[in-house]
């Protein structure tokens, strides 16, 4: 029988980062239970939990109920570990966001990640504050429970910063400064290595020793023992298989509105409500 207790969870949940792993991000206990019955691990999506409330991305969520919504998925996905989306930590300080931190490694989470984009201003932080949130978070973690894994986020290509051809650079200082700081993996959404690309995903991940996190693009091209060759350990999804979910309704209810055809429906039987009442309800199968 698993071990479920949080220390259970966050040493199995580091020790997926010896190898390359998909991690699906979900939105609520329902998405939660769904993908912890297919992946080893699953994420919290900050733009999807925020969009399923009616609230935009960047911190518009609050603090507490970003928690609050952690700790439903956390309890859905039992004993699959839940890496816990903090953005920016919900604070500018040092001192608040490792307290932020310390809840949800209290709720349960054998992950956390944090972002460098201050929600404040939509432009990255000064990299040395946001290295003293890095340090502070990490000392939080190793005083509560040392195997959860930080991912220190850089928004240096998601933002678009600077020249695109400074970007790599720009990127691999600041994760290198987080990596020092004592982050224990390292995330850089909207870098898209491209087929025979090896050079490029070397030079912008490569070589640290330190895992690596991507986010999943239709556009990744090299091979999943390329990527994990340069050091990329983990592949979380962010809000897109939300996204997809809401793209396939829309869908669906536009085949039915604009043809008067009930065909289109049948997707829904992939998921048949006496299924989805076992998904909620932790029942058989789940």
């Amino acid at each position: 029988m698993t071990d479920d207790t949080r220390g259970a969870r966050a040493t199995r949940f580091r020790r997926l980062h010896d190898d390359l792993f998909l991690m699906p991000n979900a939105w609520d206990a329902a998405s939660a239970r769904l993908f912890a019955g297919q992946a080893p691990a699953i994420g919290t999506s900050s733009a999807a939990a925020a969009a399923a409330q009616g609230l935009g991305d960047g911190e518009r969520i609050g603090r507490s109920r970003a928690l609050a919504a952690a700790a439903s998925i956390i309890e859905a996905a039992g004993a699959t570990p839940v890496n816990v989306d903090l953005e920016a930590g919900f604070g500018d300080a040092p001192e608040i966001v490792a307290d932020v931190v310390g809840e949800a490694i209290e709720l349960g989470a054998a992950g956390i990640n944090l972002e460098d984009t201050d929600p404040a201003t939509g432009r990255l932080r000064d990299t040395r504050r946001q290295t003293e949130i890095v340090a502070a978070c990490a000392e939080e973690i190793a005083r509560r429970e040392p195997d959860v894994v930080l991912n220190a986020r850089t928004d240096v290509v998601w933002n678009g910063v600077g020249d695109p051809a400074d970007r790599p650079g720009l990127a691999r200082e600041r994760l290198e400064a987080y990596r020092r700081a004592g982050a224990t993996c390292l995330f850089i959404p909207g870098f898209v290595p491209s087929t025979g690309g090896s050079a490029d995903l070397d030079a912008v991940v490569g070589g640290w020793g330190t895992p690596v996190n991507l986010l999943a693009s239709s556009g990744i091209g090299p091979a999943p023992e390329e990527l994990a060759a340069a050091g990329v350990r983990r592949i979380s999804f962010g809000s897109s298989l939300y996204r997809a979910a809401l793209a396939h309704a829309a869908g669906v209810l536009g085949a039915v509105a604009g043809s008067g055809d009930w065909s289109a429906l049948a997707s829904a039987d992939d998921l048949p409500y006496g299924r989805l009442a076992e998904v909620v309800s932790g029942g058989p199968g789940t």
